[in-house]
């Protein structure tokens, strides 16, 4: 009987998808990221182009005057090869730092965002992309600071503006310029990648500068402003505070969020065909929280975190980021309290403009991606923002067009939670720009050994097929996996789609 039900509701599934132009593959096989484009070579261009860099005047940039005080070749590594490695900031104080391959290049361009306030320029995801022959820039936002600090935000309008949206746009112009400058010619193509703050990046180049990128992918974007509700899921101290905490005290212990967990996925895990640990649909998981001895307090502060964005299952999360061994607000919660900004930060950091009509129009191509256990910035928020953007611009097949959204099972913020959370979005973005394959189903994988923490690029090195310990299918939004009740359940291949429960 459950079979039957799952096969009515697979094929229902399937015209559904097609309607909005959806393609997923049409035997059981989930297929692997595609193979990256092929890489262009060119002639060496060598030290002295590197250094020729620092006196060129790139002052004249319209709208992004940009100085480059520094440029060093660094020799290949056993992970990246030789690269020329540009220090230099746009005015008035928005640095940069670019990657760019001195003998193989792919003709690409590629910018990583940033985290939290972005404190320094992020290093880490451009060094897995130069090794895909890449060249890729990465930007401090207009500040130095530490990864929760609000201070360098006092008395600074124009710092606000340079972090809410101006530094990813006007580093974009001086990257490809000096990109041009260094290889005789400018990118042929360009791609965004960012998580959480980078996530708000990706998605606020869509809306306000759509012609910068051709590609981009949006990871667990945190789309409101600065202090200010991210579509009911405040990120600063005040909604935590509220839930959690009781005259300075916090009225649950890191023992009673683990016990609360446990009670959440027993509850929840199967509803997807398979008892792993993972529950792919928490929005539809009603834990019984009386059932634990909870008092009416601890229940009212759990049900308001949850109502706030934090899914079931994201309690293990909750553990040191809002809830510490000594039952303190974490110092980092506490700094999140915004009062540094002024009262435009709303306004310049907001990335919740669901008009995305220009971007499609100039073809250009977003993932977007969240994870269902994500502690820090709401599933929930991302998805009513794709489901009035799909509105906007002309509805699910227009939006299907040049939108994918995929909700990870199990994934938290920092993806490092057990689940099949590892996915290259970049070679699927890739495909979608380059050959005009758009992506269906995606292979996430959990690794055995993961050598970078999980984000939108991932190294050469984790996604060999061998470092897999399992896998799942993740299907474009609403679609489900769904644990066929045969087959192997360590691989993506035993499982297939259903709608949610709300979609049915």
């Amino acid at each position: 009987m459950a079979g039957h039900f799952r096969d009515i509701w697979a094929a229902r599934l399937l015209t559904f998808l097609a309607a909005f132009a959806i393609a997923l593959p049409a035997s059981a096989a989930i297929p692997a990221a595609p193979a990256p484009t092929p890489v262009g070579t060119l002639a060496a261009t060598g030290p002295g182009a590197c250094a020729a860099l620092i006196p060129q005047d790139f002052s004249t940039l319209a709208g992004a005057p940009t100085k480059v005080f520094k440029a060093m070749i660094r020799p290949a590594t056993a992970d990246t090869p030789e690269l020329c490695l540009v220090d230099g900031y746009v005015s008035p104080t928005v640095g940069f730092r670019l990657w760019l391959p001195t003998a193989t290049w792919n003709g690409k361009f590629a910018q990583n965002g940033c985290g939290g306030r972005c404190q320094d320029i992020p290093n880490e995801r451009c060094e897995i992309v130069v090794a895909r022959s890449y060249a890729c820039l990465a930007a401090d936002m207009g500040h130095k600071s530490s990864v929760f600090d609000d201070i360098w935000a006092i008395n600074n309008v124009q710092g606000e503006i340079d972090f809410g949206f101006r530094a990813t746009h006007v580093v974009a112009i001086a990257g490809k310029a000096v990109i041009a400058a260094f290889y005789g010619r400018p990118p042929r193509l360009s791609y965004f990648f960012g998580n959480s703050t980078g996530g708000r990046q990706a998605l606020v180049e869509a809306q306000r500068f759509p012609a910068d990128f051709d590609g981009i992918i949006s990871a667990d974007p945190a789309l409101g402003g600065v202090g200010v509700d991210q579509n009911a899921m405040r990120s600063g101290s005040d909604l935590i505070t509220a839930a959690l905490y009781r005259d300075g005290k916090a009225i649950l212990t890191p023992a009673d969020l683990l016990r609360i967990n446990a009670h959440v996925i027993a509850r929840c895990d199967k509803a997807d065909g398979l008892a792993d640990g993972i529950i792919t649909d928490p929005r539809a998981c009603d834990p019984d929280l009386a059932a634990l001895g909870l008092s009416a307090g601890q229940i009212a502060g759990v049900t308001a975190m949850y109502r706030s964005g934090r899914l079931p299952g994201s309690e293990r999360q909750w553990i040191g980021s809002y809830i510490t061994e000594d039952g303190r607000l974490p110092a980092e919660v506490r700094g999140q309290a915004n009062r540094a900004f002024s009262g435009y930060g709303w306004l310049f950091g907001d990335g919740s403009n669901p008009d995305l009509r220009a971007f499609k129009a100039r073809g250009g191509k977003l993932i977007l991606y969240h994870g269902l256990s994500d502690e820090a910035t709401s599933p929930l928020a991302t998805t009513d923002y794709f489901e009035t953007m799909q509105r906007t611009v002309g509805g699910p097949a227009v939006a299907a067009s040049f939108t994918r959204l995929y909700l990870i099972p199990g994934k938290s913020h920092i993806p490092l939670n057990g689940a099949a959370e590892t996915i290259d979005y970049l070679s699927y973005l890739e495909a979608w720009v380059e050959r005009g394959q758009a992506p269906g189903v995606l292979l996430a994988r959990h690794l055995k050994v993961q050598t970078v923490v999980g984000g939108p690029v991932n190294a050469a090195a984790d996604l060999v097929p061998g470092n897999t310990a399992f896998s799942r299918p993740v299907y474009p939004y609403p679609a489900q996996a769904h644990y066929l009740g045969r087959g192997d359940p360590n691989s993506a291949d035993s499982f297939g789609p259903v709608m949610p429960r709300a979609a049915r």
